[in-house]
């Protein structure tokens, strides 16, 4: 395999995993707003997961992120030397479980103040991740 080959291939890998994840975060948003909320968490969940995925392929050089994200994965990825990332991994992980939730019938109602500050977060956490892949493919 020519080594320039597999460089482009990761690069579009990255983008369309960055793509998918801000594709998601709209999507999630549109839910929020007609009041879908396990749609939504779901939806945040998803533009997580496609965020670490990129972040992985990035990080890694490698054209295959893993299917499941567990925190040995989620951890290296968000924590930087100026960062230590624990915040958004458990975070992130919150989100997989309380999507994983999503499909069973609750008792409780999901409030719309939750799911607000949980969109909102999703998305600062995203734009924090978008800015640490630009700023490390600047470099």
């Amino acid at each position: 395999m020519n080594h320039a080959y597999s460089y482009t291939n990761r690069q579009n890998d990255e983008f369309e995993y960055q793509r998918l994840s801000q594709y998601h975060i709209k999507l999630a948003a549109i839910m929020h707003n007609h009041n879908q909320f396990k749609a939504c968490l779901i939806l945040c969940d998803w533009a997580l997961a496609s965020m670490i995925k990129a972040l992985y392929i990035h990080k890694y050089h490698s054209v295959h992120p893993p299917k499941e994200l567990t925190m040995n994965v989620i951890l290296p990825l968000v924590h930087t030397d100026t960062e230590p990332g624990l915040d958004i991994a458990l975070f992130i992980g919150t989100m997989q479980h309380m999507s994983s939730l999503a499909d069973y019938p609750h008792d409780q109602p999901i409030e719309l103040n939750n799911i607000e500050k949980l969109l909102q977060r999703t998305e600062e956490i995203l734009d924090e991740l978008t800015t640490r892949l630009k700023d490390d493919s600047s470099e």
